[in-house]
């Protein structure tokens, strides 16, 4: 369903960018607007729903798609229109990669284990093979997150996830590989390879084009910058409870993005 939502939002762009009149007048253009944007809330809007963690985002998310249809309800700018779609693309986007990622299924068991899904299982086992220290600080990271609602902290759960992402494509994409491709460039800020430059390396030199590594990318991306937002937190929020209850749902988003990544770059087969 998530998938469907991106390309109804690539016809509806593809669509509105072929208008050349400053305004969107047409019914026939208005009349496919509304039909693709009530799509949304008949088909995808219960799978959104359980994907969303914060009630806040997923308002925004579900007004976004309102607005498509008031906006279709008159003659509105085109500007108006691509401005919601191009924001409502970035999101469904992450969601996208949410879709295809797994959940968080670790739950704590009575020896202090925890118990996992066959497809943790199956992940954990597949780093294992590839990177044994790496598996180690994924699993360190669900039992983290299946452990005791009165943790202080997950500033260590974050940078364990991390950890094992950045041992991974250490291992699959070293440095001096990457750069040694052609039309390499070390992006601003930083010393070498970045962790998306890696990824890119990985499912290129497998064949995959630009358009089938986006959503893996994308993961990345949101790995980098949830960690970040994490690291920062201790500092940036004054309520205790909030720091927690904030940090905890965006080191939940980390590990089902990095479900997805690692799913992807590990050629792991869902059963």
């Amino acid at each position: 369903m998530i998938e469907d939502l991106l390309t109804n939002l690539k016809v509806l762009k593809n669509l509105l960018s072929k208008n050349a009149a400053v305004n969107v007048n047409g019914n026939q253009v208005k009349g496919i607007v509304i039909d693709k944007a009530s799509e949304y809330f008949r088909t995808a809007r219960q799978e959104v729903a359980s994907l969303v963690l914060d009630e806040e985002e997923l308002s925004k998310y579900d007004e976004d798609w309102q607005n498509l249809i008031r906006l279709a309800q008159r003659n509105n700018s085109k500007a108006s229109y691509l401005s919601i779609i191009n924001r409502l693309t970035e999101k469904t986007r992450e969601l996208a990669v949410l879709s295809r990622s797994t959940a968080i299924t670790a739950q704590p068991a009575a020896n202090g284990t925890i118990a996992l899904s066959q497809d943790e299982q199956r992940l954990i086992a597949t780093l294992g093979e590839v990177l044994p220290s790496s598996a180690q600080s994924y699993r360190q990271g669900l039992k983290d997150l299946a452990g005791s609602p009165e943790r202080l902290s997950y500033r260590g759960t974050a940078t364990e996830f991390r950890e094992s992402l950045r041992e991974v494509l250490d291992h699959l994409a070293p440095d001096e590989a990457v750069k040694s491709q052609a039309g390499f460039k070390v992006e601003p800020g930083t010393n070498g390879p970045t962790m998306k430059q890696k990824v890119r390396f990985i499912l290129s030199s497998r064949g995959r084009s630009k358009s089938n590594r986006e959503l893996t990318e994308k993961s990345v991306e949101l790995i980098e910058s949830l960690s970040a937002d994490v690291t920062r937190a201790v500092y940036n929020r004054a309520s205790l409870s909030t720091h927690l209850q904030t940090t905890e749902r965006e080191v939940r988003q980390i590990q089902r993005y990095l479900s997805a990544v690692f799913y992807d770059i590990l050629e792991i087969k869902r059963q």
